[in-house]
């Protein structure tokens, strides 16, 4: 079984196990209380027990966990987030949740993919190309018309208090904004649903797979200062842009 084989097969199941999960609060985590509900944890078991089995080594780094080492001298590091958008889920509002996990080695993508549970959609990438169902995503950077689609996220305590000014100027004449980021609207910029996605605060790297898999589809990936993105253990902001334009209105605005 190769890396790509194993990671649809991840997603797929994750896919199914939360499409069956139910949705009851565990714990409130973090200084932003983010909440952790029994489909995560589903969901996590699901995928970890795949990779367990699939007879690779690999350092398993879970949003829900603590990493865990599988196999003798693993070199290939496992980002996963089980269930993004836990709590919209919540409220039975699943449109933007999704399942995602990313293979990397020394800081290289091998692989990413992004399962979108309400449609079912599986969007993916190897270290060359990016694909949507098996289908390899032609981006296109000619943009029709002159409005650009944008999802940034602030919409907790502290982040309201220090990101919606920042969203507030980001909302020009020729952009507008969705309140609400991750792996999925990360990969719908390579189909041209959105235009970019601002994580304006520091994120950990398994909430970056959709913008892995938008980056080998030909998108722009910085930090949102312009700087290099980097695929390592670390938290960070990032900007991932369809095209030139669109990048340096964002990093402009941001300023």
């Amino acid at each position: 079984m190769d890396l790509i084989t194993l990671g649809k097969n991840c997603i797929k199941e994750a896919i199914e196990i939360l499409d069956k999960s139910s949705a009851e609060i565990v714990q409130f985590k973090g200084p932003t209380k983010n909440v952790q509900i029994t489909a995560d944890l589903a969901a996590e078991k699901t995928i970890i027990n795949i990779l367990k089995k699939s007879g690779f080594s690999f350092n398993i780094i879970s949003e829900e966990g603590k990493p865990i080492k599988s196999g003798e001298n693993p070199e290939i590091d496992v980002y996963i987030d089980p269930l993004d958008g836990s709590s919209y889920f919540l409220t039975g509002n699943k449109r933007l949740c999704c399942t995602a996990l990313m293979f990397v080695k020394k800081e290289k993508v091998l692989a990413s993919f992004v399962g979108d549970i309400v449609t079912g959609d599986i969007y993916y990438c190897d270290e060359n190309f990016a694909y949507c169902n098996g289908q390899k995503i032609s981006f296109s950077k000619n943009k029709k018309g002159e409005r650009y689609f944008v999802a940034s996220y602030a919409p907790k305590g502290k982040r309201i208090k220090e990101e919606l000014p920042k969203l507030a100027d980001l909302a020009q004449e020729k952009i507008m904004i969705i309140n609400n980021s991750g792996p999925l609207e990360q990969a719908f910029v390579t189909t041209g649903q959105f235009d970019a996605v601002a994580d304006l605060l520091p994120i950990s790297l398994w909430d970056y797979c959709g913008s892995a898999i938008a980056e080998k589809a030909g998108a722009i990936l910085t930090d949102i200062e312009g700087k290099p993105f980097h695929f390592r253990n670390i938290k960070q902001t990032a900007i991932t842009a369809r095209d030139e334009k669109i990048h340096k209105m964002l990093i402009e605005a941001l300023k």
